[in-house]
């Protein structure tokens, strides 16, 4: 295993998604064998199995990867042919700090097909502004776990809202109360009690150079306020997240595609993917060896055709926290399956992972739903620490309960005034 400076050579030594290398379904990777198959793995991965951070892939049963042919997961068929009719319009232009600017997109992926010498740009700007349907919703179940295995939960409402560029049937592409914007989540704390009512609204502009709204309301106070868009390395409520994790913009980053390569992406059975007994050290007593780690038997890994994407800061914008970001992009979902985050000593150390399971939307099973994932690891190698969630089954559109599916009044700022009347 190399040591943990960043290096390109280490996801150039990936395996390429046009090489005949693969790895036969039936096949379990282990702690004993697994430098057979790490040209298949994301660098995090490696060193979870090489265990060179706290956090590692344990000798236990529980850590089996099993692998299975790869399936096949259509994203919502009017998203598909949005992409196909509205692509040809969308345009990349410069901007003065050097960073791309997308204009044109009305609805389905803005680049159904990235290629080109601006393949890497188009792949990321595909992850900014994926499928969503109008509303999605449920609870979450929040976990800090720290190097010492203690652990804190909490318990959350979540709302995600899609308001502009929609690609849903029976429904306008714009929604009228959506102009200047085209998504919102909001997370309302159910538990602990010291916290309950307090809730966040993240309002991302469809305009890529906007920074995005960010309001709290606080329960103490009795109203809410608007956060600064430029804290985007703040912490999210003491997690391991931070602001530019969930609303950023993609035109301040230089982008470079490393390779497409094929790599494991883990995919829950649907009937175990929303129970916390599926993951390591989520329900169980101990914390374990590698929290939130997909228990062998929850679900299986298959080989995804992966764009290996690099966001490296613009010197123009002033300073970051993150050197590189590392976008997994995954061609079949158009998303993000996990990333990394290295520090400013070229030293690894956030990671995201998202647990999908097949979810259908308007009759197909797709991995796309990327606000409905059943369960997601925000990890800080160097500090031995992660928030974990485990997501209840979500309800999509018109099974949303009602007083949820009021997109336009759950996405106003106004809302917040009425949360505890």
């Amino acid at each position: 295993m190399p040591d943990d400076r960043w290096s390109a050579d280490y996801y150039k030594q990936l395996a390429d998604a046009s090489s005949p290398d693969t790895i036969p379904p039936g096949t379990k990777i282990t702690l004993q064998n697994w430098k057979q198959y790490r040209k298949f793995m994301p660098y995090w991965m490696q060193a979870a199995y090489a265990g060179n951070f706290h956090f590692k892939v344990g000798s236990g049963p529980e850590y089996t990867v099993d692998v299975e042919a790869t399936q096949n997961y259509p994203l919502p068929r009017q998203w598909r042919e949005d992409g196909e009719k509205y692509g040809s319009q969308v345009k990349l232009t410069k901007d003065a700090n050097g960073g791309w600017i997308m204009k044109g997109w009305v609805a389905g992926p803005p680049f159904p097909h990235p290629s080109g010498p601006n393949q890497g740009i188009e792949g990321v700007y595909d992850v900014w502004c994926p499928y969503r349907p109008f509303v999605i919703h449920y609870n979450t179940t929040g976990w800090l776990i720290d190097r010492f295995g203690n652990k804190t939960s909490n318990n959350a409402d979540v709302s995600f809202y899609e308001v502009s560029h929609l690609s849903e049937p029976g429904m306008p592409v714009n929604l009228s109360y959506g102009k200047g914007f085209f998504y919102a989540a909001r997370f309302v704390v159910l538990t602990p009690e010291q916290s309950k009512y307090t809730t966040a609204l993240q309002i991302q502009p469809d305009d890529p150079a906007v920074v995005p709204n960010n309001y709290v309301f606080l329960p103490s106070l009795r109203r809410s306020l608007r956060l600064s868009s430029a804290a985007r390395c703040a912490p999210i409520n003491g997690s391991d997240a931070v602001n530019d994790d969930n609303v950023w913009n993609p035109p301040n980053y230089k982008t470079t595609l490393i390779g497409t390569k094929k790599l494991l992406v883990n995919v829950q059975d649907p009937a175990k993917a929303y129970d916390p007994h599926s993951y390591v050290g989520i329900a169980d007593s101990s914390a374990g060896d590698f929290p939130d780690w997909p228990k062998a038997g929850t679900g299986h890994w298959e080989l995804h055709n992966t764009d290996v994407i690099n966001l490296e800061w613009l010197p123009a914008l002033g300073s970051y926290c993150f050197s590189h970001r590392m976008f997994y992009f995954d061609r079949e979902t158009m998303n993000i399956f996990t990333a990394e985050n290295w520090d400013n000593n070229q030293k690894l150390w956030k990671m995201l992972w998202e647990k999908y399971a097949p979810l259908k939307i308007h009759g197909e099973a797709t991995l796309s739903a990327l606000d409905g994932i059943a369960a997601s690891s925000q990890l800080d190698w160097q500090n031995g620490h992660i928030t974990a969630g485990t997501d209840e089954l979500p309800t999509i559109d018109d099974e949303v309960p009602g007083e949820y599916r009021d997109a336009e009044s759950m996405t106003s700022p106004s809302s917040l005034a009425r949360i505890m009347k």
